[in-house]
Formats: structure tokens, C-alpha cells, sequence
């Protein structure tokens, strides 16, 4: 079952080897899985939860997060622009705004600055 030809050619035989690699996977935790694909020489690596990804080692030498405070829901973690560039850094481009935060800019953006409490009240924008 080492080729996708041999897979096709032989599905039940497929099935039944996937099922028993399931099945023995289920009894195993994180850390026996890992450490049996790592004996084996196979690519792997654990999947890990937003609780836990910050704790991760590669994740905090490659300051894949970034921390701030967004003005309603508080502190937050997200993942900052993944390319690093010397002359023009990435960044986040800072809290997600409130509802209604940039109405008016928009509203006199579109030509209808003059209506904004007028559409406020009727509920169309906030």
C-alpha cells in the first residue's frame, strides 16, 4: 500500500489498513504519536489549540503573536503579518473597529454625509 495505484487498485485492503491505523491511533496520546512518527523519520508535528499555541517554543522566538488592547473587548493575541521585511516592516493594522466607529467618514465618503442622523434613526447604519 506504498503507492496511490496500489491504494486504488486494492481499496477494500486500503480500508481495512485504515481502519486498523485508526483504530490504534485512538489509544495513543499526543505525545506517543509524536514520538512513534519521530522514530519512524515521518514529518509531524503537534497541532496545537489556540490555548496553547502562544506557549509554543517556535512561537514565541519568531514573535508569531502579538499582544494588544482593543478598546471594548480587551486584551487580544493575534498572529502578526507573517513576512519580515527590513525596509518596510508589517504590522497589524490595530484593534478591529466598534460598531459605528468610522460611519460618518464612510457615509461622507459615499456623498451622504448630510444624511447620517437621518439614517441612524431609521436604523440603516449605526
Amino acid at each position: 500500500m506504498r503507492t496511490i495505484v496500489a491504494r486504488r487498485q486494492n481499496p477494500e485492503r486500503f480500508l481495512e489498513l485504515l481502519r486498523r491505523v485508526t483504530d490504534r491511533v485512538a489509544t495513543l496520546t499526543s505525545a506517543e504519536a509524536l514520538a512513534g512518527m519521530e522514530r519512524e523519520g515521518a514529518p509531524c508535528g503537534e497541532v496545537l489549540g489556540p490555548e496553547r499555541r502562544h506557549l509554543d517554543p517556535q512561537v514565541r522566538a519568531r514573535g508569531v503573536l502579538e499582544e494588544s488592547v482593543h478598546p471594548v473587548a480587551g486584551p487580544m493575541r493575534q498572529p502578526r503579518p507573517a513576512p519580515r521585511f527590513a525596509a518596510t516592516p508589517a504590522r497589524t493594522g490595530g484593534p478591529a473597529p466598534t460598531i459605528g466607529q468610522h460611519t460618518d467618514e464612510i457615509l461622507a465618503e459615499l456623498g451622504l454625509g448630510a444624511r447620517a442622523a437621518e439614517l441612524r434613526a431609521a436604523g440603516v447604519v449605526a
